[in-house]
C-alpha cells in the first residue's frame, strides 16, 4: 500500500510534511559525523576477565554514575525495537523511511563503542550487564506512539533527554578517563543531531496542523519516561541517577521540556481547536506542578546539605 492509499486521517500530516523531512534530512547529511567506534578504544588497556575477575575497585565510581552507564548502554542496546516502532509510522515511499534507516545506522554504533569502553575500563560488571541485556531485549519494551504526531513529539523529547543523560554522565567520570569522556561526548553529539532533526520536524508539523501537534505534545510530555523501562530494577537505577544530578525531574523540566516547548512557542499558537486548547491548558498545569515539585526537591536537598541528619551507630 502506498502512502497515497492510506486513510486520510493518517496521511494528511505525513503527506504535507514530506518536503520538510527531505529538507531536514539533507541538512543532517551536510554535516556528517564519520567517527569509527574501534578508533576510540585503547585496546592495550584491557585484561582478560577469566584471569582477572571483575571488581568494583577496578574502576571506582559512585552508584549513581555506574547506574547511569548501565542504563544508558542497555537503552542503546534496545535499538532494534525502536527502529521497528519508527518504521511503523513510515509508509513505503515516504522520505521519513529513508531517514529512519540513516538514524538506525548511526545509533547502532553507540552500543558498540560504549560496550567496548565499558569492558576495557571494567567500569561495569560485565556479567550484570549481559544479564540485563538479555532481560531487556527479551521484553522488547519501548514506547508505542499512536500516531505520527505522537511519534515525532516523543522522539524530540527522548533525543534531547538522552543527549543530556550521556553528556552529564561523561562529566561525572574521573578526569583521567579521557577515553570514556570522549566516547560519551561522541554519543551525545549524535543524539544532539538527531534531536535537532526531530525538534525541527515537529516545529514544521506545528505549522501544518497545530491542533493535532498540541494534543500530541501535551500527551507525550505528561506520559514521558526515559527509555529503558524494561531494564531490570529500572526504578532503583533511575533514583540513583537522579540523586547524582545526572538526569531526573529537574533535568527533564529545565533541559528538555522548557527549551523544546519554548522553541515550539506552544504558549502563543493561535487557531487551536477546543480539544487542543484544553491540551495546552493541561500542559501548562503539568509544567506548573512539575516546577513546584522540582523547587521543593531543591529546597529539601539544600536543607539536608546545610543540616545533615546525624548518623546513628
Amino acid at each position: 500500500m502506498s502512502i497515497k492509499q492510506l486513510p486520510n486521517s493518517k496521511t494528511d500530516l505525513l503527506l504535507e510534511i514530506a518536503p520538510d523531512v527531505e529538507r531536514l534530512y539533507n541538512r543532517h547529511l551536510e554535516a556528517p559525523r564519520l567517527w569509527y567506534p574501534h578508533e576510540q578504544i585503547n585496546w592495550g588497556q584491557g585484561q582478560n576477565f577469566g584471569e582477572h575477575a571483575w571488581s568494583e575497585s577496578d574502576y571506582p565510581l559512585s552508584a549513581g554514575v555506574r547506574s547511569s552507564i548501565y542504563v544508558n548502554l542497555l537503552t542503546e542496546d534496545n535499538l532494534p525495537y525502536y527502529t521497528n516502532t519508527l518504521l511503523s509510522h513510515a509508509p513505503k515511499g515516504h522520505p521519513i523511511r529513508e531517514w529512519n534507516h540513516q538514524w538506525t545506522m548511526e545509533e547502532n554504533r553507540h552500543a558498540m563503542v560504549m560496550r567496548d569502553w565499558v569492558h576495557i575500563t571494567r567500569c561495569i560488571d560485565p556479567t550484570l550487564l549481559e544479564d540485563g541485556r538479555r532481560v531487556q531485549m527479551k521484553k522488547g519494551e519501548v514506547p508505542q506512539p499512536e500516531s505520527f504526531a505522537d511519534l515525532i513529539t516523543y522522539v524530540a523529547f527522548q533525543e534531547r533527554a538522552t543527549q543530556i543523560a550521556h553528556r552529564n554522565t561523561g562529566a561525572h567520570l574521573p578526569k583521567d578517563d579521557k577515553m570514556g569522556r570522549n566516547v560519551l561526548a561522541l554519543v551525545a553529539g549524535d543524539e544532539t543531531k538527531h534531536y535537532l532533526f526531530y525538534r525541527d520536524l515537529a516545529m514544521a508539523a506545528f505549522a501544518i496542523d497545530p491542533s493535532t501537534m498540541m494534543v500530541a505534545a501535551a500527551k507525550q510530555a505528561q506520559a514521558f519516561a526515559m527509555p529503558g523501562t524494561g531494564i531490570p530494577s529500572f526504578t532503583r537505577h533511575a533514583v540513583r541517577i537522579a540523586r547524582e544530578g545526572i538526569y531526573g525531574l529537574s533535568q527533564f523540566l529545565k533541559d528538555v521540556l522548557d527549551p523544546v516547548l519554548n522553541l515550539w512557542d506552544v504558549d502563543h499558537i493561535a487557531g487551536l481547536t477546543m480539544e487542543a486548547e484544553k491540551a495546552r491548558a493541561e500542559l501548562a498545569e503539568m509544567i506548573k506542578q512539575l516546577s513546584a515539585t522540582v523547587e521543593r526537591m531543591a529546597q529539601k536537598a539544600a536543607a539536608l546539605a546545610t543540616n545533615p541528619k546525624p548518623v546513628t551507630l
